[in-house]
């Protein structure tokens, strides 16, 4: 995440400054978004099959070979695209390969549902604390590159991508160390005393019975366990529904609910990806590059800590309720910043007000997904909503070009905000009595082995 961090604040100042018109930024997005979206549905569908572990050291090296071809300052426009999709150089400041859906998938396997607010919670809070982390480093870079050395520009952003080289190189190196557990076929001790969680979302089955059931059950102590030493494997179902998706008809009609309000969200946010915040703010109030990167870096840190009380709130209320009432206020604070933002310090007030909100929605749309869909059926669920929103992200961008040509960027805001409250509203109304369902899951005490 500090990688990202690092791109989204240096990518669209960079392109400008390689003489890049406006329109031909947003197409670069664009196609950025869509060649992404192709390599990671492929990797994330063949999961079970090719392995999360090498997923992820694949797209490790990948990006190393992208950061090394920012580094080099060509301008040539065809390498730089061919280098963001292969190697997910992110417009939108977040994790859009394959590595998102892989480590929620992975983290869903190995979590029981009473654990799971807390641990993305954490998981998202150290990856905000990143991409803050490569906001400052950014600003600090470029400031001290043109400044101090009297560097071009150009030249600046062209440099800082060194910094992405080495922080890409410390992530391959890194996941090398990771077990077996990430792969698809580990299943946790936990697993082997839980009943069927769809008995428990798709049937009225009190606290009381479910844990009765539990209890009836064999179960393997955790020392038992540690004492075995070869993994415990699931054997992967190999029935093709005849269905669109080859997924079961269950699955695939909640996969269909969740990609309307999910995709209607993420081509709102298209509109007004981070990079573009960061190109609004950097040429309405004329600020220096460590002021943004300041800005930028602070309103991370506040909505990585804001994850923490998001996990308690979607645990106390259910993650329908916890996303309607936080998503509202978000989208409303991100129309107000063309509209209230009259000066830097306005705009910065309403834009660190809308990251400590968008963090709200996180834990709990992980909680849905994961707790609607069978493991086995997981990655390719994930991936698919993942890449759905993808798709959905990689259109608006485009438009966003012309919009910034005839200096018409504050509408952008308007329609983010306005996408994200719609969405939100639709997600209640297909789900409105999952909150119960979920809440009974998450009170069958478990302990994470």
């Amino acid at each position: 995440m500090i990688s990202f961090g690092l791109t989204n604040q240096i990518l669209t100042l960079y392109l400008r400054e390689l003489k890049i018109s406006d329109v031909n930024i947003g197409l670069f997005m664009t196609l950025t978004m869509i060649g992404d979206s192709i390599i990671s549905y492929i990797l994330t569908w063949n999961a079970n099959k090719i392995g999360n572990r090498f997923i992820m050291i694949l797209g490790s090296f990948l990006m190393i070979l992208a950061s090394v071809i920012f580094a080099t300052g060509t301008s040539n426009f065809e390498y730089l695209l061919f280098a963001a999709i292969v190697g997910v150089i992110s417009p939108s400041g977040n994790d859009t390969g394959p590595f998102k859906t892989i480590e929620e998938t992975v983290l869903a396997n190995l979590t029981p549902p009473n654990h799971r607010p807390e641990v993305y919670a954490i998981h998202w809070v150290l990856g905000s604390i990143g991409a803050s982390l490569g906001s400052f480093l950014a600003g600090l870079s470029v400031d001290y590159l043109s400044n101090t050395l009297k560097y071009s520009m150009k030249d600046a952003y062209g440099y800082t991508f060194y910094l992405l080289v080495l922080t890409s190189f410390l992530k391959f190196i890194s996941l090398f160390f990771i077990s077996y557990k990430a792969e698809p076929s580990y299943i946790p001790p936990y697993k082997l005393s839980v009943s069927n969680q769809d008995e428990i979302l798709n049937q009225n089955i009190s606290n009381e019975q479910i844990n009765s059931e539990i209890s009836s059950q064999h179960t393997i102590s955790s020392n038992d366990y540690n004492n075995e030493r070869r993994p415990l494997i699931r054997i992967q179902s190999t029935i093709e529904h005849d269905t669109l998706t080859g997924l079961s008809p269950t699955t695939q009609t909640i996969l269909f609910k969740l990609l309307v309000p999910f995709m209607l969200d993420s081509f709102g946010n298209g509109f007004m990806t981070n990079a573009w915040v960061v190109y609004y703010f950097k040429f309405r109030y004329n600020v220096s590059a460590v002021l943004l990167g300041t800005l930028f870096g602070f309103s991370g840190i506040a909505m990585s800590l804001s994850a923490i009380p998001s996990a308690w709130f979607a645990k106390r209320v259910g993650p329908i309720k916890s996303s309607v009432l936080t998503q509202i206020p978000c989208g409303l604070f991100f129309i107000a910043i063309p509209i209230l933002g009259f000066n830097f310090s306005f705009g910065s007030f309403f834009y660190i007000l809308n990251q400590m909100t968008t963090a709200f929605d996180v834990v709990p749309r992980q909680i849905i997904l994961t707790s609607l869909i069978e493991p086995n059926d997981l990655p390719k669920v994930m991936g698919t909503v993942n890449i759905g929103k993808q798709i959905a992200r990689s259109i608006s961008p485009y438009f966003t070009g012309y919009f910034a040509q005839y200096h018409l960027l504050w509408i952008c805001f308007l329609i983010t905000g306005i996408l994200l409250i719609l969405a939100n509203i639709i997600l209640a109304v297909y789900f409105h009595d999952l909150d119960e369902k979920i809440r009974k899951l998450e009170q069958v005490d478990h302990d994470i082995v």
